[in-house]
Parts: structure tokens; sequence; C-alpha cells
């Protein structure tokens, strides 16, 4: 197992962690979170184990090393023997235009439920678009979106296995990344600033983003403009307001055509947090990478600070590992991180701070 970790660089507890509760969500998802601890991953690695863990662990390393049973897992091996009897785990390679553009056909037509979605392999030597014009027996749509793909693959430095994870979702809107930065002012009074990183792998333009956003305190109706940075024009279309909830598009001119990336918007002001300190971000669809900042001015210390992500199953796990927290002066600063997001996940991220008698 400690050549298979090595040769697939998961060899870090952090990234066999997330490894293991990939592959536990598809054997128990009660078995997510339940990975080994960084001490017995090193007992697991280094040959200090006796027989086999549990049966539960077994289950799992299987399903994360498929046609390896637990028993070959750990063998022992010796440094002589390791060049010739250990494994080859080669990276995928970059997937060939005609299996390309076969993927992106197909998704067009019905786009796909479960798909693999995160790597940790590094970009391989990028394919010329050029061959994809000598592929037939596939649409004009799918060509297209393949040579956007496929310059998208080298702008990002997306690996093969990446770029095959984002064909395999053609016929959906992604978001390459999400990022929410927000201040709070000493007496609670919040900017939100939102920038969603849309790619269109549709075969329709993309011309609105609905959106919704809820505080427990406003002050009268949410002001919600677009951000002057925003690669298109974005106008604010409001469809609800309550005192605490605003459901709105952002409306996208010009559109963004399939194949097509862009950066659009906007910022919220007139939302107060006061006693419970938490932002809840729910995930409408395929996302890549998210990032909420958040800067509380004048806190002085934290009380407490935790994260957590919800599944669409309804299971739960914590999401600290991708949590930073620290002080600047008065202010208390945090960051939350997660990568390869789906539809109908949620990330919440809940502090508190020291508050004043009465």
């Amino acid at each position: 197992m400690k050549l298979l970790l090595l040769e697939r660089h998961w060899q870090t507890h952090r990234t066999f962690a997330s490894e293991y509760d990939k592959a536990a969500r598809k054997v128990d998802t009660a078995l997510v979170g339940k990975g080994p601890s960084r001490a017995q991953l090193h007992r697991w690695t280094s040959g200090e184990l006796k027989g086999l863990p549990y049966s539960d662990h077994c289950r799992v390393l299987e399903k994360m090393f498929p046609g390896w049973t637990a028993e070959q897992l750990f063998e022992r091996v010796t440094d002589d023997q390791a060049a010739e009897s250990a494994p080859t785990v080669q990276a995928p390679d970059v997937p060939g235009a005609k299996d390309l553009l076969a993927t992106i056909d197909q998704r067009l037509q019905a786009p796909a439920g479960e798909v693999e979605w995160g790597t940790p392999e590094p970009p391989p030597t990028p394919v010329s678009p050029a061959l994809l014009d000598s592929v037939e027996g596939v649409s004009e749509e799918a060509r297209h979106l393949g040579r956007h793909l496929l310059e998208l693959r080298s702008v990002l430095r997306l690996s093969g296995e990446e770029t095959a994870q984002l064909a395999a979702l053609s016929g959906n809107i992604v978001e390459l990344s999400m990022t929410a930065d927000i201040d709070i002012d000493p007496d609670g009074w919040s900017t939100v600033i939102y920038r969603h990183q849309l790619l269109n792998l549709s075969d329709r333009p993309v011309t609105r983003l609905a959106r919704e956003v809820w505080f427990e305190y406003t002050e009268k109706r949410l002001d919600i403009r677009p951000n002057a940075d925003s690669d298109r024009r974005v106008m604010i279309q409001r469809i609800h307001d309550t005192a605490n909830l605003s459901k709105f598009a952002l409306k996208i001119s010009p559109s963004i055509q399939p194949g097509e990336s862009a950066t659009v918007g906007f910022t919220v002001r007139g939302g107060q947090f006061l006693e419970d300190h938490y932002w809840r971000q729910s995930i409408p669809r395929y996302l890549r990478h998210y990032t909420l900042r958040i800067r509380h001015r004048g806190a002085g210390q934290l009380v407490r600070c935790g994260a957590a992500e919800e599944h669409p199953d309804g299971s739960e796990n914590s999401a600290e590992d991708a949590l930073m927290w620290d002080y600047e002066g008065d202010d208390v600063v945090m960051t939350l991180t997660r990568n390869y997001l789906r539809p109908n996940q949620a990330l919440t991220l809940r502090w508190d701070v020291p508050h004043e008698s009465a």
C-alpha cells in the first residue's frame, strides 16, 4: 500500500483522508470521517501492523485500490523486490480526441448523473486541438466545446483526468470557482462580495444566474449591486424580497456562449450579524473551487470556530481540515476552502466571539 500511495501522491495524511472519504461514500456513508488517524496510517505503511485493520477499513481500502485485496495491500515488500514486483500505477492519459468528443456529444444529449469529480494528478502534456478536426461521427457542437475545453485545460493546467471529468459534465453549467468575501464591522453590519467563474458546457448561451441571500437581521431591503470587475455587464433582477430574504438573478450581457467561461459577481449590503454567527453556502451546481473569507472587525478573539460539509444524501462531515483562522489586531480573519463540490451539497462556517454583558 505504501508504494501505491507514493505513486498516486496520496502519502500525506490529509490527502489520504480525503481519498478515504471519497471511497467510503461509495461503500457506506456511515464510514465517512472514520478513516485512520495520522499515527494509525503510519503503522499501516511502516509494516508495524500485525494482521489486517478492522473489516470496515478493509472494505474502504479495496474500493480505493480497485483490483487489490486487503491482504495484498498489507503484504511486505523488500527494497530489492520493489522495482520488480511493485505495481505501476499510471496517471490517466489525456483522453483521445475521439473519446473526448464522443463523451461531450453523449452528455449534451443526456447530462450525467454521477461522475468522478476531483483528482490529485499533475497535468500531463497538452494535446493539440487540431486532432479534433480529424474525428468523424460527432456533432459540431461537441467539436466546438472540445476546442474550448482543450484551451481551458492548457490555461488552467488541468490534468487529463480532470479534463475528462469536465467533458462528462457537458450539458451543464459548471462553476470553476466561487468566492465569497464577507467584511463585518464592529456593530455586525456586513458587506458580502460574491464572484462566480462560470464555464458553459451546455449547448445554449447563459443569460442569467439565479441567486438568493438570507440574513437573520437586516436593515430594510437588502442592497444588491453588480460588481464593477465582472467580465460581462450584469443587471440585478429582483424576484422576491422579504424582511430577511432576497431572491434575485444576475442578468448577463453579452451572454456566455457554449464553451466560454466568464466571471460575474455582485455585492450585498444591509445584513447584520448579531447573536448567531454563521454562513451557510448551498451548492447549486458542480463547483471546482470554493473560497469563503470572513473578516470580523473588532471581534477581539474567537470563542469557537468550526466548519461542516453536507452531502446530497443528508450525511455530514467536518470541513475543519480546510479551515484557517487568525487575528490581525482586533480583527478575526477566517478562510474556508473546499474543492470538487456537487449539486445539493452545502458548507457551513460557524464562529462565536465574546458578547457584551447586558
